[in-house]
């Protein structure tokens, strides 16, 4: 798999996303990172979460003494000479943790020469922990990977943000890929808040390409193709927490007229709790117990995924930053 904008190697670039903070994010993606590791796999924890970072914390390592922002600000030209090793054999980690708010708004030339740099990492794998919400660079790197795992826990509010992170994440892949097609100022349009079309779900975007007919109907059913998150739901306690995946798929295809695969769910457990705050990665401390066992299943399903979509090109190789 090749970056058709530079010609070098693609690495696997995992993302784990979601529109709230506190659902799991750094603790799904940091413990299947390990899981990579441990089988082998050299593999690079990259926490994006720009001006809340804590992977370090997480995984028992001291504060950073570099981060990111050197690499972004030229203070640093080798991005190579950020990574932290962790105790964990073929494990690294690149901190944001001394970065300030204003990182999390890089511009766009910063953003491009940090993406071309991440896929230029020597790693089997490089699984990005992302920040909560639904800030442009949040939805830029989690489009950016091959993989894209969306966490949700089962609560309003948390089922209510993964909504709206689905959404802007389809309109903003869209927004990137459309000047390929020459249709970037009618989305353009589309996209202000005051848009004249009334388009303001996936539902109504597609329906509103598929009107246009020709080239908009091929470049709209493309897209819908290449959108395809992963939906990971964190923190089960009843059966009843057990339905909201299924149902938050099958609302997807219904409202929004897209398709999210539900490839695991993770139980409530104590032993999550008592990793964090021993600094001990759920993997290393408490690997038999049944969250592990859950991700090692989650795990084992983005691999399988990997391996029959090798041939073909990421969404990386679709989107124009």
């Amino acid at each position: 798999m090749y970056c058709k904008f530079t010609g070098y190697e693609a690495k696997k670039i995992w993302a784990f996303g979601g529109g709230k903070g506190g659902v799991g994010k750094s603790f799904v993606a940091g413990n299947l990172g390990i899981l990579l590791a441990q089988n082998g796999h050299t593999v690079i924890l990259a926490d994006l979460d720009l001006g809340g970072a804590n992977m370090h914390t997480w995984l028992g390592v001291n504060s950073p003494k570099k981060s990111i922002s050197e690499f972004i600000e030229r203070e640093e030209q080798d991005i190579k000479k950020l990574l932290i090793p962790t105790d964990i054999s073929g494990l690294n980690l690149l901190s944001g943790a001394k970065d300030g708010v204003e990182i999390a708004n890089m511009k766009h030339t910063q953003k491009r020469r940090f993406i071309t740099a991440l896929r230029q990492l020597d790693a089997d794998y490089i699984v990005i922990d992302l920040g909560a919400g639904t800030a442009y660079n949040t939805i830029d790197f989690f489009l950016l990977a091959d993989s894209q795992g969306l966490i949700v826990i089962p609560e309003p509010t948390s089922i209510e943000n993964a909504y709206r992170f689905i959404k802007n994440s389809f309109f903003r892949q869209v927004f990137h890929n459309s000047q390929g097609f020459e249709l970037k100022n009618v989305v353009n349009e589309i996209m202000r808040k005051d848009n004249p079309h009334n388009v303001n779900t996936p539902r109504e975007l597609i329906d509103y390409f598929n009107k246009l007919g020709g080239k908009s109907t091929v470049f709209i059913e493309e897209q819908i193709q290449y959108f395809m998150p992963k939906l990971i739901l964190n923190q089960v306690r009843t059966e009843r927490d057990q339905m909201v995946g299924p149902a938050m798929k099958k609302a997807c295809l219904k409202y929004f007229n897209l398709n999210v695969k539900c490839i695991g769910q993770i139980s409530f457990d104590d032993s999550v709790r008592k990793s964090v705050l021993e600094r001990q990665p759920l993997a290393v401390a408490y690997s038999d117990s049944v969250p592990m066992e859950q991700l090692k299943l989650i795990l084992t399903d983005l691999l399988k995924d990997d391996n029959e979509n090798s041939g073909n090109n990421s969404i990386l190789s679709q989107l124009t930053l």
